[in-house]
């Protein structure tokens, strides 16, 4: 759904779609040891790097850069979608708390746009890792 305003934060996100935070996913795109990977959290929540790094046996986390995120995706920062076939290519941990929920949105590949989406749906395409890796 496009909004005809930006969406690329959580609190805009939020206004536009009438959703707590809570139900927003947001859709980060982080370099774990040199390789890319997703990490899908709720809104109100924060990354947590520690839990992520035992959970993954890293040495060295980093969110990708705005650069990173257009040549590994196509898509703009601000515009990554879960729904991406190249997200769907990497290595994905979705939070818990996110799996625990029926429906969420999440980035419609745009800077201005939304999707809302199933969580069984979700989990059932994007085969992840659920695991608690927020605060």
């Amino acid at each position: 759904m496009d909004f005809g305003e930006s969406v690329e934060t959580v609190d805009e996100a939020s206004r536009a779609s009438g959703a707590p935070p809570s139900d927003i996913v947001k859709t980060l795109l982080l370099i774990v040891d040199g390789r890319p990977m997703a990490v899908l959290i709720p809104g109100d929540r924060k990354l947590d790097y520690r839990k992520l790094s035992d959970l993954m046996k890293a040495s060295k986390i980093r969110m990708a850069s705005p650069d990173e995120i257009t040549e590994l995706t196509g898509l703009m920062p601000g515009g990554l979608t879960p729904l991406s076939e190249c997200i769907r290519g990497l290595k994905v941990v979705v939070d818990s708390s996110v799996a625990s929920k029926d429906r969420v949105w999440a980035g419609g590949g745009t800077p201005t746009s939304l999707v809302q989406v199933s969580v069984r749906d979700l989990l059932r395409v994007l085969k992840p890792l659920v695991a608690d890796v927020s605060q």
